[in-house]
């Protein structure tokens, strides 16, 4: 998949608004500090200032890194992800959007942010538990 392919790919996520997401404009995100990095990714905390809504709202920035030339269709791949299991599961991180990195031009994956952290520092966590607390976490 090309630049021109991804493209046309991210607008017809967002005109079909199956996932309802919006286009968020770097500019509009603000206090941005580094707050995970994997191989594969990094994650910032920010505060997007929407200015339709006139709300500054805390949110989690994932930029997936171009370390393959199948970079884009991997990008695709994790926002439909993200996307279907939110739909289906209300609970889960709801994906406000997509940006673009103003520099790097690596696109960007905006989502609610989870204040108890990242999900393998809950599950380093809870392995630490024992079973009653565990189980009463399940309840």
């Amino acid at each position: 998949m090309n630049n021109s392919e991804i493209k046309d790919e991210l607008k017809n996520i967002l005109i079909e608004n199956q996932y309802h997401l919006s286009w968020i404009s770097y500019d509009e995100f603000k206090d941005l500090r580094e707050i995970g990095k994997g191989a594969f990714a990094t994650v910032y905390y920010a505060k997007w200032h929407d200015k339709s809504k006139n709300l500054n709202t805390p949110v989690a920035l994932k930029l997936l890194h171009k370390h393959s030339n199948d970079y884009h269709e991997e990008f695709i791949g994790e926002l439909k992800a993200y996307c279907d299991i939110g739909l289906k599961d209300p609970t889960f991180l709801k994906c406000f959007g997509i940006s673009k990195h103003k520099e790097s031009n690596e696109y960007i994956l905006a989502m609610e942010y989870a204040s108890v952290g990242s999900l393998r520092n809950n599950l380093q966590t809870i392995a630490q538990m024992d079973w009653k607390d565990k189980l009463n976490l399940l309840q």
